[in-house]
């Protein structure tokens, strides 16, 4: 009887692990992204991409814009292998984005309830034949079923400071589409050429008839682009012209909500930014950071309070909104401000401190004040887990009000880089809580304050793709490897040179000054003061004053040589993207030049002798040469995509926040620290030339 039992257990452990080694997952070296919800691997020896004849639907079912492999195949039937695409409410996804994909010896089929769900699964087809082409491995019998958790996945294009080439755009469109986010907030400004007010837009802004275009090519792919038009703040691209809306005369920030000429000129704004965006189903009407309101005559003359006036004009506005069929969106911090749970949500608090504090009295008592018919828009650029912000979606939940996720796939850092693996852990989490709360989306902004490049951001962008989908999928580290498998045809550990970079970014914030903080965004904290240079009278001081950034630049440097190597590893081995690499390849140098400069300063100050310091003298101004060189190179991989000047006649914003893009009219404040820094060495130098004047005057004038 015992030996029965051991066998029919044998029996079960061995159908067991049979079953379980039938139901292995796709292969590891096919990375799909976003992460398909579910993959069961099917008996048979798959296909190639290649074998892939043709392409047809079936029924009511239209062939979606497809990708570059995909779009070389026939649309008829002939001889081969096919794929067809149908539409079908029978096990499939309800979701009319969802879709199954099934892959067989026969051929391909594709089925969703909806023509969404098709374009995304003939996505997730093409990375498969991609991987299969790239890797030389055929795709695998398999079924899929897959689907958004969130049916609003949106990024943010803020174009307040520069522009990018309008191709550059369709461009972008083409790689978000790819990763299945499916909509796009467009923050314009001045940036949109407005017919009813057309002395709000810049001299190079967009005409409301490119938009379209933009607009009509991004539905095409299951993208909606809707307007971001500020309003009541951050209005100074509006009042640097119309003074007299101002509700503070020396500020261009706030618009005077007690004024009836406010709304016309906002309205028309908002008009012009629907006609130009036409298929968005949001207007997206701003709102935040208000910091003087009430203060004006017109304003003191209605007896109400800052706060109330604030209400009173979100009310007008959304309602104006509601009235032109689209929803309105508005940036939640104000009421918080008022209601003093601000800082709860942004403070390194224990969960006892928060519960001790929080309080919603002030909330609950203005509750009528607040528009059901628009939705909150609740932004938190770091950990959107902490209790207070989990607390604050609950009373939002309880009264009632509609409410939209807004994560950061960057924020006004530096105007070169990202941090923290592109943010994806803070947009990961807020996924989560967006999907479990069942909000009405998310939106990764990507604020134009640092003007960080594109290609920068983009990882960012792409998490926020990945876990809008599927907020649990992957980890980090698994999608940073998905991410450079299906951009660039490589593995993980060909990109862990771009980890390296964010790291490197932080100490080239600060490298070059001992006092002032660079934050694109709000300009300086104080005014900043540069290193000094060394003393020739007193060798050895300038090393010991600054021994300990120097020990850093130790760290740098290799770094920088670990960069570079890694650089050209993926240089090599890269299948696509090689703009992307370009453009990390000279943020890479920009990084490594307060590393040189300080290398070299550090060998004169320990110089022996005239001939090794005229020696590190030159090298010194060959270190001061080289950075406009670097600079010009910079610029010139830049401006492939994006115009580095504004045009004639443009006028910058001159609000309070003292943004440092607004300090010149081309690139020069993005070097705030970097160009002082070579006019005060150059300088320097010149000090030298009683000892050295031949020689310093050709290094210095070469």
């Amino acid at each position: 009887m015992k030996k029965l039992k051991n066998k029919i257990a044998f029996v079960l452990l061995f159908i067991l692990v049979s079953a379980m080694s039938q139901a292995k997952g796709l292969d590891p070296r096919f990375q799909i992204l976003p992460l398909p919800q579910n993959i069961e691997i099917l008996k048979g020896q798959g296909i190639a991409g290649s074998e892939l004849a043709y392409i047809v639907s079936k029924g009511e079912s239209k062939i979606p814009v497809l990708g570059t492999l995909l779009d070389a195949l026939p649309r008829i039937e002939k001889q081969g292998t096919g794929i067809t695409l149908s539409l079908s409410e029978q096990n499939t996804p309800e979701s009319p984005e969802g879709y199954t994909l099934e892959i067989t010896s026969r051929g391909v089929t594709i089925q969703s309830r909806g023509q969404a769900g098709l374009f995304y699964g003939c996505q997730t087809l093409e990375q498969l034949m991609e991987d299969s082409r790239d890797l030389r491995i055929p795709i695998p019998c398999l079924r899929m079923t897959d689907y958004p958790e969130i049916s609003y996945r949106a990024v943010h294009f803020d174009t307040k400071h520069h522009l990018d080439r309008t191709e550059y755009y369709y461009r972008t469109i083409d790689k978000l589409a790819r990763y299945k986010v499916n909509a796009i907030i467009w923050e314009v400004e001045d940036k949109l050429r407005y017919t009813r007010r057309p002395e709000v837009g810049a001299p190079n802004a967009i005409s409301k008839q490119e938009m379209q275009a933009i607009s009509r090519y991004a539905k095409e792919r299951n993208i909606e682009i809707s307007p971001l038009v500020q309003g009541l703040g951050h209005a100074g691209f509006i009042l640097k012209r119309h003074w007299e809306l101002r509700e503070n005369p020396y500020s261009d920030w706030e618009f005077c909500p007690s004024d009836p000429r406010t709304y016309e000129l906002q309205f028309d704004l908002y008009r012009d930014a629907m006609e130009a965006m036409p298929d968005g189903k949001y207007l997206h009407i701003g709102g935040d950071e208000i910091t003087a309101i009430g203060i004006d005559e017109r304003c003191k003359a209605t007896g109400k309070t800052a706060f109330e006036l604030q209400m009173i004009w979100l009310k007008k506005v959304c309602d104006f909104a509601v009235e032109h069929d689209r929803t309105p969106i508005f940036w939640d911090d104000m009421p918080l401000k008022y209601a003093d749970l601000w800082w709860l949500l942004h403070r390194p608090l224990t969960d006892d401190e928060i519960r001790k504090n929080w309080n919603t009295s002030r909330l609950d008592e203005a509750i009528k004040m607040f528009p059901k018919n628009c939705i909150y828009m609740r932004w938190h650029y770091e950990d959107p887990t902490v209790l207070s912000h989990q607390m604050l979606l609950k009373w939002y939940h309880k009264n009632g009000l509609n409410v939209m996720g807004a994560t950061a796939a960057a924020t006004g850092e530096t105007p070169f880089m990202p941090r923290n693996n592109s943010r994806a852990q803070y947009i990961k989490d807020f996924c989560k809580l967006v999907s479990q709360n069942q909000l009405k989306g998310i939106l990764a902004t990507a604020w134009d304050d640092a003007s960080a490049h594109w290609e920068t951001v983009m990882r960012g962008l792409i998490a926020q793709g990945e876990y809008s989908w599927h907020p649990d999928g992957r980890t980090v580290d698994e999608f940073i490897r998905a991410h450079a498998r299906r951009e660039f045809g490589l593995s993980g550990q060909q990109m862990e040179f771009l980890t390296e970079m964010e790291k490197a970014a932080f100490f080239f914030d600060q490298a070059l000054v001992v006092s002032g903080t660079r934050n694109p965004a709000w300009g300086v904290s104080e005014t900043f003061r540069l290193l000094d240079l060394p003393d020739s009278e007193k060798p050895g001081e300038w090393k010991r004053k600054y021994q300990g950034r120097l020990d850093t630049v130790r760290i740098e440097s290799a770094r920088y040589e670990k960069i570079c190597k890694g650089l050209k590893v993926a240089e090599q081995a890269a299948l696509r993207n090689r703009y992307t690499l370009d453009i990390y390849k000279q943020t890479n140098e920009l990084f490594h030049y307060p590393v040189k400069l300080l290398e070299v300063l550090e060998v004169y100050d320990s110089t022996k002798n005239d001939e090794e310091r005229l020696q590190a003298l030159v090298r010194i101004g060959d270190v001061c040469n080289s950075f406009k060189s670097m600079r010009a190179e910079f610029e010139k991989t830049y401006s492939q995509t994006r115009f580095m000047e504004s045009p004639e006649g443009h006028i910058a914003d001159q609000n309070h926040h003292h943004h440092l893009s607004a300090l010149s009219n081309n690139s020069d404040w993005i070097f705030l620290y970097e160009m002082p820094m070579v006019e005060k060495v150059e300088r320097w130098l010149k000090e030298q030339e009683d000892n050295y004047p031949y020689i310093l005057n050709i290094v210095l004038f070469c």
